[in-house]
């Protein structure tokens, strides 16, 4: 046959692994009903010697080769220019090629939908694998660009080829999309894996995926700008609408306000006036002040000439006044003189007699210390007399030497510390023995009340189970007695529940059986825990530190409500169903909860009566997956990708653990037994222990006799050692007492010693005493002398006085005249500086006010400055005063208010004018490139459609393509309606109306309708036929054969495991068919595809001629 490609795979011994990702579709093809027709021009087909060469478009795929990729150890495929069909049973690798153009072309697993990593495509027991793919040239290029990837397993690492260069994986996908190449793009690469996810595209999705595959870039570009576009427009509307509101809100506010405001502006007039007339008055003030200190100068003038006449006029009485003062003055000067010359004399005198009372003093000292030494030369005298006898004494007890020590008694007390040693040794070990004892009692007495206590659980049912789950895990019972034992001491924020095999019970004993048929050992002995933190906390303590093992540490992850069964109670009912299995089981809801997770009661149903063959097959077509009825317990298993069922049957098995069992007697008589034997074991540990309680008590009065022996000993032998030790101490407190004797004698002497020197120093004294006694009276002599001199100076002076007040009697009245002309002269000097500094502060002030004030301040200044008195302007200040307290004062924040919002209305209009005229421009620049993008799409959506409708024309169908235009160019759309059957109106093509095999055809059909409009230069379609009936398929076959034959189209390449029968073919067709298996010939020339094809040419030939 003409165009088929033969390409074997070589396959080792051993089992290689096939594309996990390819469904099995054998069973499915031997199902397909046959038909005689052919859809082929004429008998539909060619003579084998019909031949049409046609050249590869540029990017379109001329080789493939493969190596160590996959399932393929090297496999080499040469593409046809026009449609390749890839035929083969699942697993041989058609899939392969498809991932091999993917990867081989620089793009990423994530477009193939299988592996994530690409060290995943390198087949298994390789390290290595290798794609190279040969490219069409392009005008730009001098010969076809071949690409090469090597892929390394270890590391996920690729390295990059193009035409043997080593180059970069971007540079590869560069390249490939300068061809126009679009891996990503679903309408030019559908994989098998990612056929479903084209089947889910969205409207709006397939809208952007056609721009892409069929229309030029930039109206992808158009497109995006619109959609940026439309989403600002809404934006600026909605602000312009805001903003709009806020101007207005803002202009009702300051109307509402304005009269208020005005009102408040009259006021701040009248209040700034009357703090400018109040800081006018230092500009007043400072001109009277200028004119007061033109008059004290003019006046201070006047006074002074005055006063020089009056002092030429007094001149000659004033001389002789000043004659008489100089003289008074002398006299004055000599009485100080003498009356300095007594105050030495006395100072002397004084000095003369307090020296006499030192001296005297000083005698006093010494003969009180004469007297203390002698008292303290007596004591000492008295002190070595008793030292002697002392001595004496001591050298009198030195010659009798005291008894020795004992040594007989010391043997004796080494015997008795040596039996009081073994007998506390003796007492230890009595008390060791006494506390084993009495520990060994305590234990029995617990024991026998445990055993007691067992000996009464086994009468109820909560210690049958108790027994039970020991018996079934002893890790489980022990685990939960210490829980149970530390409860209160453990760090807990939830609460523990015991397993349910304790916990839980069953409301009906009949429902015993098919309960425990779903419930496991490890359900049964399962520890439940509230909360996550406290189950790591208790696994850590039993699985951990208590070495235990066969515990189950679980919790509860939702409450019982979350927990809903798949049906209703009237649809279990319809099903002759009785109830679930949760409904007969009692006890905490977070243990049943955790059977719902872990054992699914909430969704196994029961009933006590077999079911009718319709209930069964009911069954199998609802959600319930497992039920009991009767004995036998049903499970289904359903495979909704096959829409295949499989039901398992198993016979439950009687209960052992939900049931009221009987007592066991063995169990009693073993009990009894065994707290029988701990009884008499205890009374034997109890007489033990009163034999050690009498031998400590004899062995306690031995050591108390031995330690009065002992004591008695002691206090013997340590009244002799003192004794001796005091004898042989006597040396040396006599040595001592004559050390303190001599030392004594010495200080007796040295005493007599300062007697003496203190009667040296009382005689010295006294003959001082007499000397400065002669000085003292030639003193006070002296001193007589100058009181004489004193009183005769004094005389004099008082002469003086009396001639001075006389003179001055006689001329007082010129004198108080000058007096009074300088006082004058002096209150004026005062007053004219006093009115200086005040007109300088005035003046200082007056300038600061000005240069702070305001433009309408200084008018104030300057219209009442000319006033010559404060009182004209303190009644202008009255004035506006009154009328300011007629005034309300208003509210200034309302003021203020009312000026931010003048500046907010200012800033609103000048917004709004700005995004009016956003508005504008992004309105029209959407009618600019909506002018230019909307009639190239309905034009290309016009040809897709035509394409599409006349694909389905030919098959007796109808269907149409356009475009959902909305006010979001975010949710314009790719329209597809269609329709399959006769007396039907077209519909929109979704997962609702359309059955799977419809679907599938529109979506080849949509596809071959982009082959004439694709900028692609090829087109993979992975699997697409599946699902389809044998009529669909058919037609949709020599559609597409119709299509991608035609002159001068894009390559493509459609991957199928199975075809039916008699099947268009045109010569430009190539068929690559892939077989592999342990059986394939090792080499490729024993099976040759191509003699086969034309032998089943020749055969259907003969057959149509027969």
């Amino acid at each position: 046959m003409p165009g088929v490609q033969t390409v074997h795979k070589r396959r080792n011994n051993h089992v290689v692994s096939s594309d996990a990702g390819e469904d099995s579709g054998s069973d499915m093809s031997s199902k397909r009903a046959r038909l005689n027709s052919d859809a082929s021009s004429e008998d539909g087909y060619y003579d084998g010697n019909e031949s049409i060469a046609d050249a590869h478009q540029p990017g379109s795929i001329v080789r493939v080769k493969l190596t160590e990729f996959v399932t393929y150890t090297a496999a080499e495929f040469h593409p046809g220019p026009s449609l390749n069909m890839v035929i083969g049973p699942n697993g041989t690798g058609k899939s392969t090629l498809v991932c091999a153009i993917c990867l081989g072309l620089g793009w990423s697993p994530k477009h193939l939908g299988r592996a994530k990593e690409i060290g995943e495509f390198v087949k298994h027991g390789s390290e290595k694998a290798e794609i190279e793919i040969e490219l069409a040239a392009g005008k730009n290029h001098n010969k076809n660009p071949v690409i090469h990837r090597a892929i390394r397993k270890e590391g996920n690492k690729s390295l990059f080829y193009i035409n043997g260069i080593q180059s970069t994986q971007a540079a590869v996908v560069e390249l490939a999309r300068s061809f126009s190449i679009q891996i990503d793009n679903l309408c030019q690469f559908l994989p098998q894996d990612r056929v479903v996810e084209f089947a889910r595209l969205d409207p709006v999705s397939l809208l952007r995926e056609t721009q892409r595959a069929a229309a030029p870039e930039q109206m992808i570009i158009w497109h995006d700008k619109l959609k940026k576009l439309r989403t600002a427009e809404k934006l600026l509307e909605v602000q312009h609408t805001n903003e709009d509101g806020h101007l207005k809100d803002l202009q009702k506010k300051q109307n509402a306000t304005r009269e208020d405001v005005e009102h408040w502006n009259q006021r701040q007039d009248l209040v700034l006036k009357s703090k400018a007339l109040v800081r006018c008055r230092p500009v007043i003030k400072r001109a009277v002040l200028k004119n007061q200190l033109g008059l004290v100068k003019a006046e201070l003038r006047s006074s002074r000439q005055e006063l020089q006449q009056l002092q030429a006029e007094e001149e000659p009485t004033r001389q002789a006044q000043r004659d008489m003062v100089a003289y008074r003055d002398q006299i004055d000067q000599i009485v100080r003189n003498r009356r300095n010359n007594i105050d030495r004399a006395k100072r002397t005198a004084d000095n003369i007699a307090e020296s006499i009372k030192t001296e005297q003093g000083s005698v006093e000292v010494a003969l009180t210390k004469k007297d203390a030494e002698k008292d303290t030369r007596k004591k000492r005298q008295q002190q070595v007399d008793t030292l002697n006898q002392d001595i004496k004494n001591l050298e009198r007890s030195r010659e009798s030497e005291p008894e020795r020590l004992d040594e007989r008694r010391n043997v004796r007390y080494g015997e008795l510390r040596s039996e009081s040693s073994r007998i506390e040794r003796r007492e230890l070990d009595v008390d060791d023995k006494m506390s084993a004892e009495k520990h060994r009692a305590n234990e029995l007495k617990r024991s026998i009340a445990n055993k007691k206590g067992d000996r009464e659980q086994l009468d109820t049912r909560t210690g049958q189970q108790a027994i039970l789950l020991a018996r079934l895990s002893s890790d489980a019972a022990a685990g939960w007695k210490w829980i149970e034992d530390h409860r209160a001491s453990l760090p807990l924020k939830g609460h523990i529940h015991g397993p349910p095999i304790l916990t839980c019970s069953v409301t009906d004993p009949r429902m015993a059986d098919a309960v425990e048929s779903q419930l496991k050992l490890f359900d049964m002995t399962a520890i439940t825990c509230e909360n996550a933190e406290d189950a790591q906390f208790i696994s850590n303590k039993l699985l951990g530190d208590l070495s235990l093992h066969q515990v189950s540490i679980r919790t509860s992850p939702q409450p019982l409500a979350f927990y809903r069964s798949p049906a209703t109670r009237d649809e279990l009912s319809s099903y002759g169903l009785e109830g679930w299995l949760v409904d007969y089981l009692q006890g905490p809801e977070p243990v049943l909860a955790m059977l719902c997770e872990n054992a699914q009661i909430h969704r196994a149903a029961f009933t006590s009566k077999s079911l009718s063959n319709q209930e069964h097959q009911d069954l199998e077509r609802s959600t319930i997956a497992t039920w009991i009825a009767g004995q036998e317990r049903y499970q289904i298993t359903r495979r909704r990708e096959y829409g295949a069922t499989s039901t398992r049957v198993t016979n439950i098995k009687k209960a052992r653990m939900f049931i009221d069992q009987p007592v066991d007697g063995e169990e009693k008589r073993r009990l009894d037994n065994a707290v029988t034997e701990m009884e008499r074991d205890l009374e034997e540990v109890r007489n033990g222990f009163q034999v050690l309680r009498d031998e400590k008590q004899g062995l306690k009065a031995e050591h108390e006799r031995v330690k009065a022996e002992m004591k008695e000993i002691q206090e013997y032998q340590e009244k002799r050692r003192k004794a001796i030790s005091v004898w042989k101490a006597l040396p040396g407190k006599i040595a001592e007492r004559k050390t303190e004797r001599d030392e004594l004698v010495r200080l007796i002497t040295t005493t007599s010693r300062r007697v003496r020197e203190m009667i040296e120093i009382a005689e010295k004294g006294s003959l001082e005493i007499a000397r400065k006694t002669l000085e003292y009276t030639k003193a006070v002599a002296q001193l007589r002398h100058f009181n004489e001199s004193l009183v005769e100076a004094e005389i004099r002076l008082v002469e003086a006085n009396s001639e001075f007040d006389a003179l001055e009697n006689e001329n007082r009245h010129i004198l108080q005249r000058v007096a009074a002309k300088e006082a004058s002269i002096r209150e004026l000097e005062v007053r004219r500086i006093k009115i200086r500094d005040e007109h300088n502060d005035i003046v200082n002030q007056a300038n600061a006010d000005l240069r702070n004030s305001s433009e309408e301040e200084k008018r104030i200044f300057e219209k009442y400055q000319n006033h010559t008195s404060d009182e004209d302007l303190e009644n202008e200040i009255e004035a506006v005063t009154a009328r300011l307290s007629l005034m309300a004062e208003g509210n200034p924040h309302a003021v203020r208010a009312y000026e931010k919002r003048e500046q907010d209305i200012a800033m609103a209009n000048e917004k709004l004018l700005q995004m009016h005229a956003d508005l504008n421009t992004t309105k029209e620049r959407i009618l600019q490139i909506r002018g230019q993008w909307e009639p190239q799409l309905d034009t290309l959506v016009a040809k897709i459609s035509d394409g599409f409708s006349n694909n389905f024309e030919k098959i007796g169908c109808a269907g149409q393509v356009g475009v959902y235009k909305d006010d979001d160019f975010e949710n314009w759309s790719i329209q597809i309606q269609v329709r399959f059957r006769e007396n039907e109106s077209l519909s929109i093509l979704d997962s609702h109306r359309q059955s799977g095999g419809e679907r599938a055809v529109s979506t080849i059909f949509y596809l071959m309708a982009l082959q004439d409009l694709a900028r692609s230069p090829f087109r993979v379609v992975d699997e697409i036929n599946q699902g389809m009936d044998p009529r669909n398929e058919r037609m949709v076959h020599e559609r597409m054969v119709d299509i991608a034959c035609r002159e001068r189209t894009s390559q493509y390449f459609l991957i199928t495991p199975k075809l039916l029968n008699n099947l268009k073919f045109h010569p430009k067709m190539k068929i690559h068919c892939i077989a592999s298996g342990e059986h394939m010939p090792d080499q490729d020339q024993e099976l040759n595809f191509q003699k086969l094809a034309e032998m089943a040419v020749r055969m259907k030939r003969q057959q149509i001629a027969l």
